[in-house]
């Protein structure tokens, strides 16, 4: 796995390269398909016209499609504010991080934002071993203990992925707490200038797989993701440099 880490060091420097206005453009294009597979993994498929809908605060069509939207719009905040923290700011993760960003996530009058689970098991798509509700202050506390102590110090990748899998096992919130969950590993990842890891909607069943699995299986799945936005920024680099076909005669 050293290799792969390796790997992706050294095809970053495509990343690295870009000029802050690049990035800036590749980033917002790639936050397009960043929040159709954030969707697509808690099982809502959408179109990349109900995206732009949504972002560009179109009418809803009905109570369901304002919800989306809703769901959308906050996420692309969520998104934007994670790079730019990760850009400038810089602050630790810490509990506070991590409830602050759910309720970013949830409507204003959602009595749960914020608020941690009252189930003993995980909702909705997730089918996973989590920390009994009774309890989840407490392996809350122990999973940021454990970042600082053990994961900090890791590969940013190698970190990323493990405090992913972990905190998803205690699953602190009835909902959302995939959206979170992939929110902290993309913070880790981007503050210490990494590209995002989106995981794809074709590979949803490895994500679901690692996450049921040992934590360490959880390192490979986001090595795919992290190298899949590293091809994508290459081939975007390449297409700025390309010469332009000369246009046609009339």
């Amino acid at each position: 796995m050293k290799l792969a880490y390796l790997e992706i060091d050294y095809h970053r420097s495509t990343f690295d390269a870009m000029t802050s206005r690049e990035r800036r453009e590749f980033m917002d294009r790639a936050s397009i398909s960043w929040l159709y597979h954030e969707h697509a993994i808690e099982g809502v498929v959408l179109s990349e016209a109900d995206i732009h809908r949504a972002l560009e605060g179109r009418p809803c069509r009905n109570y369901c499609d304002g919800r989306t939207q809703n769901s959308l719009r906050r996420l692309h905040a969520s998104l934007g504010e994670i790079q730019r923290q990760a850009a400038f700011g810089r602050p630790a993760l810490t509990l506070d991080w991590l409830k602050d960003h759910h309720a970013a996530l949830c409507d204003e009058d959602d009595a749960c934002a914020g608020r941690y689970r009252k189930r003993d098991t995980s909702p909705g798509v997730y089918n996973l071993d989590v920390s009994p509700a009774s309890s989840i202050s407490y392996y809350f506390r122990k999973f940021i203990d454990l970042y600082e102590a053990e994961l900090k110090s890791l590969h940013p990748v190698h970190a990323a992925a493990l405090a992913h899998w972990e905190f998803m096992h205690v699953f602190p919130f009835d909902e959302r707490t995939g959206f979170v969950g992939r929110l902290m590993l993309n913070y880790i990842l981007l503050s210490h200038d990494y590209p995002p890891a989106i995981f794809h909607a074709q590979d949803r069943h490895h994500y679901f797989g690692a996450l049921g699995g040992h934590r360490a299986d959880m390192v490979p799945v986001v090595v795919e993701a992290v190298g899949s936005t590293i091809r994508a920024a290459e081939a975007f680099s390449r297409a700025q440099v390309e010469p332009r076909a000369p246009l046609a005669a009339y």
